[in-house]
This record gives C-alpha cells, sequence and structure tokens, in this order.
C-alpha cells in the first residue's frame, strides 16, 4: 500500500509543506502589511495636504470679503448719515420746511407748508 503523498509524486505529505513554509508565508504577509500601510499614510498625508491647501484659500477669501464688507459698511454709513441725506433731499428739489401748522379737521390732522 503507498501513501497519499506517493500517489500524487509529492516528496512529502502536505502538512509536512505547509508547516515548513508557514514561516515564509508570515514574512510575506508582514512585509505586504508593511508596504500597505505606509502606501495609506503616503494617501493621508497627500490628502491633508491638499485640504490644507483648500483652508488656506478659504481663510484668504474669507479675510478678503471680511475687508469689503467692512467698506461697504463704511460706504453705507457715509451715505446714510443725516448731512449727506440733507444734500441729496436738496439735490431732488425737496425743501426746507420752516413753519408746519395744522389743523384739525373731524379728527384728523393735516400738515402744510406755506
Amino acid at each position: 500500500m503507498t501513501k497519499p503523498h506517493e500517489t500524487l509524486g509529492l516528496p512529502q505529505p502536505v502538512g509536512r509543506q505547509i508547516a515548513q513554509h508557514t514561516s515564509v508565508a508570515w514574512y510575506v504577509l508582514i512585509w505586504l502589511l508593511i508596504f500597505g500601510m505606509t502606501l495609506t499614510y503616503v494617501g493621508f498625508i497627500t490628502t491633508s495636504s491638499a485640504r490644507g491647501f483648500q483652508l488656506r484659500d478659504a481663510e484668504q477669501r474669507l479675510e478678503r470679503l471680511q475687508s469689503e464688507a467692512r467698506a461697504l459698511e463704511m460706504e453705507v454709513a457715509k451715505v446714510s448719515s443725516i448731512g449727506a441725506m440733507a444734500t441729496r433731499a436738496q439735490d431732488l428739489g425737496f425743501v426746507v420746511v420752516n413753519r408746519v401748522e395744522t389743523v384739525n379737521a373731524a379728527g384728523h390732522s393735516y400738515a402744510y407748508a406755506r
């Protein structure tokens, strides 16, 4: 009677062959894990670097828009001041009312200028 590994033409049983090659398989697996982790690390660094540039650009845009908003607020304050509004009213043809008289007609008040 022949042994199973001899019938298959193998020099030793399959279980012994597996046992001999496990140390090599562990080394290969460890190196593959190290290589995979290194690639993952490089990918994370690249992604975070790109996002850092995007964040810096967004911060610069925010600062630019804030300074523009401040300038527009100052312009609004200038235009809406009392003196500017009085000048604009005179330019549009409005006149200054010196004396106002009211007439109470049937409980309602009216005003007119002379």
